[in-house]
């Protein structure tokens, strides 16, 4: 499982790391459980890519990225394109703090190629079920401090690469369809705001991230 999450890492990941953390910084180890909301339906999709959308806009992150909801629809995958979900149990300078999280598909080189017409195929690893997909997510930490509540110390923009399966042929095999597809993720910062907008960050999840998969990771500031 480690092997395969760090090939994850290190296979795809080498062009959008950010560079290692300056002399001086302090480093720090991050634990939680994300939990992507459900139910998914359309409405809830569209919903967290509008909100996905306003961020960017905001922040101006991701500004050279294609996203699979700028594709027209019918390039779309069965599945899901945005999601919105939870951090719990997410501690900073040894103090639990909350966390939300954005994220959306973006477009790889299995996504089809609109200038043909040829829609995307499934890209499964051959007698694995596995699926690669890619994604940029914005995860929002905040606070209660005093009487102001949700006071919040910033966001992480990271880049996201992974493999994913579901059913006999996951890794591990699914117990319960229910759980939802099972993730070997990996997370590299690109930006940041407010108390981390000179942050390096790197996370890790491995898990069934709609029931709750764990996150670990290092933020460096």
């Amino acid at each position: 499982m480690n092997k395969l999450a760090g090939l994850v890492a290190g296979g795809f990941l080498l062009c959008g790391a950010v560079g290692a953390a300056t002399a001086g910084s302090r480093c720090e180890q991050v634990t939680g459980t994300l939990k992507l909301d459900m139910p998914l339906t359309p409405q809830d999709t569209m919903q967290a890519c509008a909100d996905f959308q306003a961020t960017r806009r905001l922040e101006r992150y991701f500004d050279d990225t294609v996203f699979v909801y700028d594709l027209p629809p019918a390039y779309w995958p069965s599945s899901p394109i945005c999601f919105s979900g939870t951090i719990s149990g997410l501690k900073l300078d040894g103090k639990e703090v909350q966390a939300t999280s954005l994220s959306a598909l973006t477009v790889n080189r299995f996504a089809g190629d609109p200038s043909t017409g040829t829609p995307p195929p499934d890209i499964p690893a051959p007698g694995t079920g596995l699926s690669l997909f890619t994604a940029a997510t914005v995860v929002t930490l905040s606070t209660e401090k005093g009487h102001k509540k949700d006071k919040e110390l910033g966001s992480l923009f990271l880049r996201d690469t992974g493999l994913q399966g579901i059913g006999p042929f996951s890794f591990p095999p699914a117990p319960a369809p229910a759980l939802g597809p099972y993730a070997v993720e990996q997370l590299i910062g690109v930006g940041g705001t407010k108390k981390f907008s000179n942050a390096s960050v790197s996370m890790e999840i491995i898990g069934y991230e709609f029931a709750g998969a764990p996150v670990t990771g290092t933020i460096c500031r």
